[in-house]
């Protein structure tokens, strides 16, 4: 594995420790030093990647994609003859295949919630704080500077639209992953939906 690569492997661990020590626990009942303990990890280590327990449970690390974004704010990543909402789509795929995209770890984000309420508002902030750095990122990348444009916002909300209904389709308990299509594949075929939808209200799926 590349040091990239383990370090990927070594957040994974951590978050899925924090999240089942939530589940069984509670999140006031385990501390950073035992879940350090668990992984084999010290604080300081810890510390590297989450800046507190509750980041750890929801998965937000420190600087999480911020050179992926500027990359892509750059016209990097993803290739340069997308159009904004496509560009967007083609990079959160692309995220995805780096990360990985895991039923259980979804199940067990659920079972989180369902023990700990009051972390969806905390992860519902992080996703808006996600949002406005896409969105500030499709603005540099398209050449909309100016603040007033809305056309960065509009795209954003879109694709995250679009995310939102894939994955509730690709993390859905009646979903069959053996022969259901790949969450890529869903979501790219969710785009082209809409977009027929927008322009013509014809259904294009082959």
């Amino acid at each position: 594995m590349s040091t990239t690569e383990r370090t990927r492997a070594l957040r994974r661990r951590m978050i899925v420790e924090a999240r089942r020590s939530t589940v069984e626990h509670g999140l006031h009942g385990f501390t950073i030093e035992q879940l350090c303990e668990t992984v084999g990890v010290s604080r300081r280590t810890f510390f590297n990647h989450f800046a507190s327990k509750d980041d750890a449970v929801l998965g937000i690390e420190i600087n999480a994609d911020v050179e992926a974004i500027d990359e892509y704010a750059a016209g990097g990543i993803v290739p340069g003859d997308l159009d904004p909402l496509g560009s967007i789509v083609a990079l959160a795929i692309d995220q995805f295949h780096r990360v990985g995209i895991d039923r259980a770890d979804e199940a067990l984000v659920r079972r989180v919630f369902e023990r700990e309420p009051a972390l969806v508002a905390r992860f519902l902030s992080a996703t808006d704080v996600q949002l406005a750095r896409i969105t500030e990122a499709v603005r540099q990348r398209f050449g909309w500077g100016d603040p007033a444009d809305r056309r960065a916002r509009l795209v954003t909300e879109a694709a995250a639209a679009l995310l939102k209904v894939t994955a509730e389709t690709f993390f859905d308990d009646a979903f069959d992953e053996a022969t259901g299509p790949p969450f890529d594949e869903l979501l790219t075929t969710n785009l082209r939906l809409l977009r027929a939808a927008i322009t013509t209200g014809q259904d294009t799926t082959p």
